[in-house]
């Protein structure tokens, strides 16, 4: 709260390298011009500090991130799972925004079938007589 203070006084919020100030808040007055900054009143930098500040919801149950080096490249995944929290028209809102349906989901999921098949036929070979050690 006193890093916030002293930013209303100083007639700024771009303070992202202070402890305690979201990173958004800082990238989003660094953006803007002085002369932007000088017009906003103290409720409205405070209303757009307040917009900006980190969620309060807690954390989903799951959360995997990772990163996977792949021909030179790297490739994020992210899978998060929990209870739904959002409502119905938010929801019809993201399916339209991010499809299932795309070229890149299609092959994501037709490599991933594939590799789960062919490790399946790897185990089920080293568990029959097919392949004997």
């Amino acid at each position: 709260m006193e890093i916030k203070d002293e930013a209303l006084k100083n007639g700024t919020l771009a303070m992202a390298d202070q402890p305690g100030t979201p990173a958004a808040l800082g990238n989003f007055f660094d953006r803007l011009p002085e002369w932007v900054i000088d017009t906003l009143s103290d409720e409205q930098k405070e209303a757009i500090h307040q917009a900006v500040e980190e969620p309060t919801w807690r954390r989903s149950p799951v959360d995997i991130r990772l990163t996977i080096p792949f021909f030179g490249r790297k490739y994020y995944f992210t899978f998060v799972g929990g209870y739904e929290k959002r409502s119905n028209e938010r929801r019809a809102e993201d399916r339209h925004q991010y499809p299932l349906r795309t070229a890149a989901n299609i092959f994501f999921f037709i490599g991933l079938a594939t590799l789960f098949y062919s490790a399946a036929i790897v185990a089920l070979a080293l568990q029959s007589t097919i392949v004997e050690f």
